[in-house]
């Protein structure tokens, strides 16, 4: 995630490593990362991130060894039926930026502006020179190429602001945030105990709220009322918490509502919903949550619901043109 590159790379520059970070600018043809891939490499190989692994990833970690302070933009050819490629039979080009950090104070910025849910972009000139940060947000959504202050920089947008609102503290929602945090998702838990929901249980958590489930439109307001942009992961403890739960997410735009539990509980609520009104629950509300990967344990259904949600930010990016960088 871009928070662990940007505190690497700080952590680094205070203890007086060298360390480079090499950013894909632009692709061509079938490649292993679009642009807006992001790597950090020291003398002594990956420090953390990816540029897509295999040849060209080993490449680019030679090449930032070998000489740690030297900016470049290099020409990598994938392609094996080109001479001079790096032999990879997924075929195309990597164009790949080489810009050294020494100076903290942009990395600092973009921390700030992550931990603010501020809209940022990283703007890495092409000569290599330090980067620089941008709350431009006329600046495109996609990582490209652009002029700044006279010269090409390629802008790189901070993060998604999409959040994922988890209701429910069970023992799924834990292993579900802890891969929510290594994912890029911002999340939200909300329980009505609080033994399982505090900062302790879920470290990562922008926030845990304790409070009933019938009452969400009222904790859930300001800054905190759910977008367009936002996902509703509902894993409540019985039936009752998850017609509440879902009852308030239909009052919302949230464009992804999933509630885990059985069939037959899931008819019951259905029928109720319908009952009430809410005659677009069974087109809005993806259940059971989660992909059918087969999951049993409160590990693997976590890894199927994330990898649903991954799909759905996946769509969401391809509709607005955003794009992770990490």
């Amino acid at each position: 995630m871009i928070e662990q590159l940007l505190q690497t790379a700080l952590d680094e520059i205070q203890a007086g490593h060298p360390v480079m970070l090499v950013s894909v600018v632009r692709s061509t043809g079938s490649t292993p990362r679009a642009a807006g891939a992001f790597m950090l490499a020291g003398t002594n190989g990956l420090l953390c991130g990816t540029v897509g692994g295999g040849l060209l990833e080993h490449r680019c970690l030679e090449t930032a060894a070998a000489q740690p302070a030297v900016p470049r933009l290099e020409t990598f050819v994938l392609d094996n039926r080109q001479a001079g490629s790096l032999g990879m039979v997924c075929g195309g080009t990597s164009e790949m930026l080489f810009t050294p950090l020494d100076d903290p104070a942009p990395l600092e910025a973009a921390l700030d502006a992550l931990h603010a849910h501020v809209p940022a972009w990283l703007c890495l000139p092409l000569d290599g020179t330090a980067p620089l940060l941008s709350l431009d947000t006329s600046l495109p959504v996609q990582p490209s190429v652009v002029r700044r202050q006279g010269q090409e920089v390629l802008a790189v947008r901070l993060a998604d602001q999409g959040r994922v609102f988890v209701l429910g503290g069970g023992h799924v929602s834990l292993e579900l945030a802890a891969l929510l945090h290594w994912l890029d998702f911002r999340h939200i838990v909300v329980d009505d105990r609080a033994a399982f929901c505090s900062p302790d249980r879920f470290p990562y958590a922008e926030h845990t709220l304790v409070a009933p489930f019938g009452a969400l439109s009222e904790v859930l307001t300001g800054e905190l009322a759910p977008t367009a942009a936002d996902a509703f992961c509902i894993m409540t403890r019985g039936h009752e918490g998850d017609t509440d739960a879902v009852r308030f997410a239909l009052s919302t735009p949230a464009s992804y509502i999933g509630v885990m539990g059985s069939r037959r509980k899931r008819e019951a609520m259905f029928a109720r919903l319908a009952e009430e009104g809410f005659a677009d629950a069974r087109c809005r509300v993806a259940t059971p949550i989660g992909l059918p990967i087969g999951a049993q344990t409160p590990a693997e259904i976590a890894v199927s619901v994330a990898a649903q949600l991954i799909t759905w930010r996946a769509e969401k990016q391809a509709v607005s043109g955003a794009s992770e960088i990490f």
